[in-house]
């Protein structure tokens, strides 16, 4: 009897978890990031790794930042504000918008997701340019639905026309990377204004100015601006570039009052935590550290123009911290400089001869491009 009973104790039960994800979640491929440096140091036996594949701010944060954070450890056995309610009254007057225009997450990626949670339903779909954010594609297919790529031209340009003609009465929202990750251009104030005043009012359009901080053409579209006269827009704008808060993970959202309230039901409490609001709080105010890695990444970003030139090689003129730069063998190239102990970051499909490379500082970009010459 017992021996009957311990082999009933011992049969394994199994679960499809496969079938019970479905076919959508099956069809994904894991959003990898890039290359840790603990991991390479481990591979490859390395003392030093130059990494230049995330975009990261390679200053980090101003230092008022690490105080502030500090100073909130005491009380991280209390639950975060969960509206965010001091960073959001900050943000809110340094933008000149209402409080209740803003929705905070954990980066631009939630706010992403948190987005087409609230606003797609049966059937409908999201649309972007492509090759842009690969986040909106894989959030867009683990919902069931799916992401409507519109190729940009062989210059890599956004054509408005042809985005608005692939809209159907399914489209709900068309995310725009502005500048464009991974390709670093822009879309210039007057050609955002004409998609504008042609999309339909009920297709809501996403401006992810995740980069924003860094553009500096004199056409670059002021947002701010524009969402006064167009109450389709919303803004996704994060504390992880320019501010150096990728760690913390905060972003937002400057929507009008009726979308950032339905994005509010559906967000999850507490979602930004304790430390990270600190954090942002601090970074927003220091207006000088902003001003200094801003002006740092403008000038390593036309030292890394030289550098390409120097190579003979073509690239991507950016708006952004990092640039697009076309070595014939991307993944080749990508493989040999991590044996160099540089990381940049391989994109694959459509931009395989490429490799997106982040500005670092004037040291770290002096060693990548004495490896990559030394590797093609």
């Amino acid at each position: 009897m017992y021996g009957t009973i311990f082999a009933i104790m011992e049969k394994t039960i199994m679960t499809d978890y496969k079938k019970l994800a479905g076919a959508s979640i099956n069809s994904l491929t894991a959003y990898k990031p890039g290359k840790p440096v603990a991991e390479l140091k481990r591979e490859l036996g390395l003392d030093k790794i130059i990494k230049m594949a995330s975009n990261e701010n390679p200053y980090g944060p101003s230092p008022h930042v690490k105080d502030a954070v500090k100073s909130g450890l005491d009380d991280i056995f209390r639950y975060p504000l969960g509206d965010a309610f001091d960073i959001r009254m900050k943000v809110a007057a340094k933008y000149d918008v209402s409080p209740d225009e803003l929705t905070f997450g954990t980066g631009s990626n939630e706010l992403i997701e948190l987005m087409m949670r609230t606003f797609i339903h049966g059937g409908e779909t999201v649309m972007s340019p492509a090759p842009s954010f690969s986040v909106y594609g894989l959030t867009a297919t683990a919902m069931g639905t799916k992401c409507d790529w519109v190729p940009v031209n062989s210059d890599f340009k956004t054509d408005m026309d042809e985005l608005l003609s692939k809209i159907t009465p399914q489209t709900r929202i068309v995310f725009l990377a502005n500048p464009n990750n991974p390709l670093g251009n822009y879309i210039t104030a007057t050609e955002l204004t004409y998609f504008m005043d042609k999309v339909p009012s009920d297709v809501i359009v996403a401006m992810d100015e995740a980069y924003i901080e860094f553009a500096d053409a004199a056409d670059i579209p002021d947002t701010l601006a524009m969402r006064r006269k167009y109450g389709n827009m919303i803004l996704l704008r994060t504390f992880s570039k320019a501010y150096g808060l990728a760690g913390l993970r905060i972003g937002y959202a400057i929507a009008p009052r009726d979308a950032t309230d339905m994005m509010n039901r559906v967000r999850q409490p507490f979602n930004t935590n304790s430390l990270a609001q600190i954090g942002a709080y601090a970074a927003i105010d220091d207006v000088e550290w902003l001003k200094r890695v801003v002006a740092l990444n403008a000038e390593c970003r036309r030292q890394l123009y030289a550098g390409f030139e120097r190579l003979g090689l073509p690239y991507v003129k950016s708006q952004a911290n990092f640039i697009l730069v076309n070595v014939k063998d991307g993944k080749g190239v990508f493989e040999r400089l991590l044996r160099q102990g540089v990381i940049v970051r391989y994109m694959g499909d459509a931009l395989k001869p490429y490799v997106r490379v982040s500005v670092g500082t004037k040291e770290e970009n002096e060693i990548f491009l004495a490896a990559l010459a030394k590797v093609l």
